[in-house]
C-alpha cells in the first residue's frame, strides 16, 4: 500500500490538462485515508497505465548521488535516485538491441517528467554524460509510455548496461520502428529540458 499522493499544484494542473486528474486516476484519496494503490488509467487516447502512482518526493540525504537535472520553467530540480523512484512508474518488458537482451524495465514515464518540469506537452531534449542529445516528439511521449528507466530486472541499471538512467521504448515495432526510433534509445542520461 502507498500513502496518499500529495503533488505541488504546478503538477496536478499539468496532469490535469493531459486528461488525468491525478496520478491515481481520479479524485485523489483524503490524506490518511490509506488508498491502496491501482493501476492509473492514462490520458485518453493513451495506451498504457502506471504500475506504481507517485509519491510525495523525499528530501536528498547527506550524500545522496544526483542522477538527474530536470531544467523547466521552475529551474533545475536535481533528482536522486531516490526521489525518482518517488515518481509515478510504468513498467514493460522489451528487447535492448544494443545489448542484445530483454530486461524487464521499470521507469519514469517521459510525460510526467515534462508535467514536473513545466514543459508538458512541448518536446523533449534529453542529454547524456558521453555527449549524446536527442530530442522526443511530445506526440510520441505523450501518447506511449516511453520511460526513463531507472531499474532493469528489479535493481539499478548498471553503467555497463547503459544505466543509470536510459530511455527505453515499448515493444511497439510497429508504432516505433528500430530504422526511425533507434536514436531515441538515450543511455547516460544525465539531463532533461523542453526542446528549444
Amino acid at each position: 500500500m502507498f500513502p496518499p499522493v500529495r503533488l505541488p499544484l504546478a503538477l496536478l494542473v499539468c496532469l490535469a490538462a493531459l486528461g488525468a486528474a491525478s496520478p491515481l486516476g481520479g479524485a485523489r484519496p483524503a490524506a490518511g485515508s490509506g488508498a491502496a494503490a491501482r493501476s492509473v488509467p492514462a490520458p485518453q487516447g493513451s495506451a498504457f497505465s502506471y504500475s506504481r502512482p507517485g509519491r510525495p518526493l523525499p528530501a536528498a540525504q547527506p550524500g545522496e548521488r544526483v542522477l538527474l537535472t530536470l531544467e523547466g520553467k521552475a529551474g533545475a530540480q536535481a533528482l536522486t535516485r531516490s526521489q525518482l523512484l518517488a515518481l509515478p512508474t510504468v513498467r514493460y518488458t522489451t528487447r535492448h538491441a544494443q545489448l542484445q537482451r530483454t530486461f524487464s524495465y521499470e521507469g519514469v514515464p517521459l510525460r510526467d517528467l515534462a508535467a514536473l518540469g513545466g514543459f508538458a506537452g512541448r518536446d523533449m531534449r534529453l542529454y547524456a554524460s558521453n555527449g549524446y542529445v536527442t530530442t522526443i516528439r511530445a506526440r510520441d511521449y505523450l501518447a506511449a509510455p516511453i520511460m526513463l528507466a531507472h531499474s532493469a530486472g528489479g535493481r539499478p541499471i548498471p553503467v555497463l548496461e547503459k544505466g543509470p538512467l536510459t530511455v527505453v521504448l515499448p515493444p511497439d515495432p510497429q508504432r516505433f520502428p528500430a530504422r526511425l526510433y533507434g536514436s531515441a534509445w538515450v543511455w547516460f542520461v544525465e539531463r532533461v529540458t523542453a526542446a528549444p
